[in-house]
C-alpha cells in the first residue's frame, strides 16, 4: 500500500454498527490493511445498541451519537423541534436542507468534525453532509457508499413530494463533491450516475467473508421441521413478498416450513400467522429472534433453501441486490428469488443456484419449491453449486480487493487531479 498505510480513515453512519454490515466489512478490511480506523455512528434502537457490543473488541475508535428514544427525553424533544424548524426554513427559504433531512445530522456532523482523518466515508445519505463538512474542515477526501438508491426508495406521489425533493437536493448537492462513489448493485450505480451526473460508481456487492461460511457443501439443511425455507431481515413486515411465500407453501406438495428471522413490525406476526392458518399452513410458520451480523451465514446454512422475495414497490427495490442473496450463496443455499430487475439479471449468471419466479406468483413459486425439495438429488446439486459460487466468486475476501484499491487510489491522487472538497 506504500505511503497510504499510516493514513486515518473515518467511516460515518446514521445507523448502528450491528445494522450496517457493509460499514463493518469496510472497517475490518481497512484495519487489516494497516489503516487507522475511526467510526462515527448513531444509537437509537435498544436491541441494536445491545447488539453493537459484538464490536467492542475491534481495533477501531467509535464515537456514538444518540438520537430518538436513546437520546433522553429532553434531547429527543429538542431534536424533533429543531428538525421541524429546519424543515420549515428549507421549505420556505431553501435553507438547511441537510438538517431538515434527518434529526441526527447536526450531532453527527459535530462528531465527524471532531475526528481528524485523511478520508471520510459516508454510509447512508444522512451521513453524507456530516462526512462532507468533516472532510472540508480537515482538507480530506470524501467517499460515499450507496447501499440503496435513496431517491428511488419512495414513489413520486403528492404525499412524497417534499421528502423526495429534499432527498434529491441532498444527493445532487453532495454526490458530485465526492472523490469516489461505490454502489451495492449495478442498477444503483447506473441510477446515481444518471440522476446526479457523476462518474459511474464502483460496484461493491453485499458479499461476506469466507471465515463465517461452512467449509464444505451439504446435501440438505438440518433445521426441523423439514423441508425448510429461510428468510431474514432487520424487520419482518409487509411489502416484502412473504404473503406470497405463505400461499406457495399452502399450494406446494413438499409443504416446507418457513423460518423468518428478524423483528416483526407491529401486528405483522399475527397477520401473517392468521393468513397461514386460513390457507391451511398454520403449522408451517416459525419466527426467529434477530442474531448477530457475524452469525448470519452460519445460521443460514441450517436450512434447505433461501428466499429473496423482494417486490418492486419502488425503483430502489427493483434495482437493489440485498445481502440475503449473497448470504445464502456463501452458506451453500440455493435461492428462490423474485424477478426484480436486479435479481433477474444476477440469476441469469447463476442458473444452477438462483431460481427466479415472477413477483407475487405463488403458483410458480410453489412449483420451484417442489422441483428442489421433492428431489434430494436436485437439492444436493443446487446446494453444491451455490456453495461453489459463494466460495469462488461472491465473497468479501475477493470483493474487498476492489474496495482497497479504490481507497488507495482516492488517497494517493495528486492534488492537481482531484476534485477538491472546498468547491
Amino acid at each position: 500500500m506504500g505511503q497510504s498505510i499510516a493514513r486515518h480513515i473515518c467511516l460515518v453512519t446514521p445507523g448502528h454498527l450491528s445494522t450496517n454490515p457493509r460499514l463493518v466489512k469496510e472497517a475490518d478490511a481497512l484495519s487489516a490493511a494497516g489503516y487507522e480506523v475511526s467510526i462515527v455512528a448513531a444509537r437509537f434502537i435498544p436491541w441494536a445498541d445491545a447488539a453493537d457490543s459484538e464490536f467492542t473488541v475491534r481495533p477501531w475508535r467509535v464515537k456514538k451519537v444518540a438520537f430518538g428514544p436513546l437520546a433522553g427525553r429532553p434531547s429527543y424533544i429538542a431534536q424533533s423541534l429543531m428538525r421541524r424548524l429546519y424543515h420549515l426554513a428549507w421549505k420556505g427559504l431553501g435553507l438547511w436542507a441537510d438538517r431538515a433531512f434527518h434529526p441526527v445530522v447536526p450531532a453527527l456532523t459535530r462528531a465527524a468534525c471532531s475526528t481528524q482523518a485523511d478520508l471520510y466515508i459516508a454510509h447512508n445519505l444522512a451521513a453524507l453532509p456530516a462526512a462532507y463538512h468533516a472532510a472540508k474542515k480537515h482538507g480530506a477526501k470524501l467517499g460515499f457508499d450507496a447501499e440503496d438508491f435513496h431517491s428511488g426508495e419512495m414513489n413520486d406521489t403528492p404525499e412524497n413530494a417534499h421528502r423526495l425533493r429534499l432527498t434529491r437536493e441532498i444527493e445532487q448537492h453532495y454526490l458530485p463533491r465526492c472523490n469516489y462513489l461505490t454502489a451495492a448493485s449495478p442498477g444503483i450505480a447506473t441510477a446515481y450516475a444518471a440522476a446526479c451526473r457523476v462518474p459511474l460508481p464502483t460496484v461493491i456487492l453485499n458479499v461476506f467473508p469466507l471465515a463465517g461460511a461452512p467449509v464444505a457443501p451439504s446435501d440438505h439443511g438440518l433445521a426441523q421441521p423439514s423441508p425448510s425455507l429461510y428468510w431474514f431481515s432487520q424487520t419482518i413486515g409487509p411489502d416484502r413478498g412473504l404473503e406470497t411465500v405463505v400461499e406457495a407453501i399452502a399450494r406446494s406438495q413438499s409443504r416446507p416450513c418457513l423460518f423468518l428471522r428478524g423483528n416483526p413490525s407491529l401486528g405483522y406476526q399475527q397477520a401473517l400467522t392468521e393468513l397461514a392458518e386460513q390457507l391451511g399452513a398454520g403449522d408451517r410458520l416459525r419466527f426467529l429472534a434477530p442474531a448477530q451480523p457475524g452469525e448470519m451465514v452460519s445460521l443460514a446454512a441450517e436450512y434447505d433453501l433461501g428466499l429473496a422475495t423482494e417486490v418492486s414497490t419502488t425503483v430502489n427495490r427493483d434495482i437493489c441486490l440485498t445481502n440475503k442473496l449473497f448470504t445464502y450463496l456463501l452458506a451453500g443455499l440455493p435461492t428462490l428469488a423474485s424477478a426484480t430487475a436486479a435479481q433477474y439479471e444476477l440469476a441469469a449468471d447463476l442458473p444452477d443456484a438462483v431460481f427466479v419466479y415472477p413477483q407475487q406468483d405463488a403458483r410458480v413459486l410453489a412449483e420451484k419449491m417442489d422441483e428442489l425439495l421433492l428431489s434430494p438429488f436436485r437439492l444436493a446439486s443446487a446446494r453444491r453449486a451455490a456453495w461453489q459460487r459463494g466460495h469462488r466468486q461472491f465473497n468479501w475476501d475477493l470483493e474487498k480487493c476492489t474496495f482497497l484499491k479504490l481507497i488507495e487510489s482516492a488517497l494517493d491522487q495528486r492534488l492537481s487531479t482531484i476534485k477538491t472538497i472546498s468547491k
